[in-house]
């Protein structure tokens, strides 16, 4: 490595991304002590996001891409991977900001542990327009750690299982070894909309990885209604629930079946909810009775959104 090739590649995967891009990418360039290259990927934006990649792109240090489609944010990370340079690579979404010592610690960490993976903490931060005053509001992500824990698959299964907040560990963003991604050809799964993170990481488990979890949560991710992961689009949860199928039924460990399978029945909850709440929308109750019949477990997960949309509304 020469001395000054980057020790980290931030792929950046963006939508209609053109306000927040800017932002996002400063944060990135902005680490302390690790050089970087950032690579944006614009997922067939219909707005400006691309032409503020190429803007972005005047610094050396930043390369744009475009997809020619639309396909979703794990083919424009994938293609951000096969033009990384680095030997880590990092994962930073178009809405979202770096604080600017998160590559140095998750590097050290990876480092000294040694890790092929260090998932980081975040800090979820919510309604908070002034970006440049976020990093003073939200709260921890995972709250109850306080130094750096190695997590096995069972732990990080355990950890997305979808709960009442819709909070779970596929939330953090990795550093990854691409020495590890490119010895064992691992890839993000492009037919998946939602939950993409999660299946990487599980991929990098089944070939052996040693995964970290860095509890400072020195990411800032803007929860908000219009970021692609707080929406679940019903369509996108039945192709994680394949997902998720195909792996559960190649695993031996009936335990991790098991754990896998629970977390199948959550996330089938939350799409029978989704769909529910679409048809109760567009004042279709009929389909939204025939959905409920068909799960009536997700009746608890139903109640909760209801609530919680009942009081958007006061």
């Amino acid at each position: 490595m020469t001395a000054d090739a980057p020790q980290v590649s931030v792929l950046v995967a963006a939508w209609c991304a053109a306000r927040t891009l800017p932002h996002a990418v400063a944060s990135a360039l902005a680490q302390h002590g690790v050089r970087v290259e950032v690579i944006i990927v614009d997922d067939a934006s219909p707005d400006d996001s691309f032409a503020c990649a190429q803007a972005l792109a005047a610094d050396p240090r930043v390369h744009a891409l475009r997809l020619g489609t639309n396909a979703g944010p794990a083919a424009a990370r994938n293609l951000a991977l096969s033009h990384a340079r680095a030997p880590w690579v990092a994962v930073l979404d178009a809405d979202d900001l770096m604080r600017p010592d998160r590559l140095a610690r998750m590097l050290a960490l990876a480092q000294t542990a040694p890790a092929d993976v260090v998932l980081g903490n975040l800090c979820e931060v919510t309604g908070q327009s002034d970006r440049a005053a976020a990093a003073q509001f939200g709260r921890a992500f995972v709250a109850h750690a306080d130094m750096p824990l190695r997590w096995d698959l069972p732990t990080y299964i355990r950890g997305n299982f979808e709960g009442g907040d819709g909070r779970t560990l596929g939330y953090l963003k990795p550093m990854i070894s691409r020495d590890f991604l490119s010895r064992h050809r691992i890839g993000y799964t492009e037919s998946l909309r939602n939950g993409e993170d999660f299946h990487l990481i599980l991929s990098c488990y089944g070939a052996g990885a040693r995964v970290w979890f860095s509890p400072e949560p020195d990411y800032l991710y803007f929860r908000h209604n219009a970021s692609v992961s707080h929406r679940a689009d019903p369509a996108h949860m039945r192709q994680l629930v394949a997902a998720d199928r195909a792996f559960a039924d190649a695993q031996s460990d009936p335990k991790l079946r098991q754990l896998m399978h629970q977390r199948i029945r959550q996330i089938e909850q939350l799409g029978t909810a989704e769909t529910i709440m679409a048809a109760l929308r567009a004042q279709r109750a009929g389909p939204a009775v025939s959905a409920l019949l068909r799960n009536p477990a997700a009746l608890p997960r139903l109640l909760r959104q209801l609530s919680q949309a009942v009081r958007k509304r006061i």
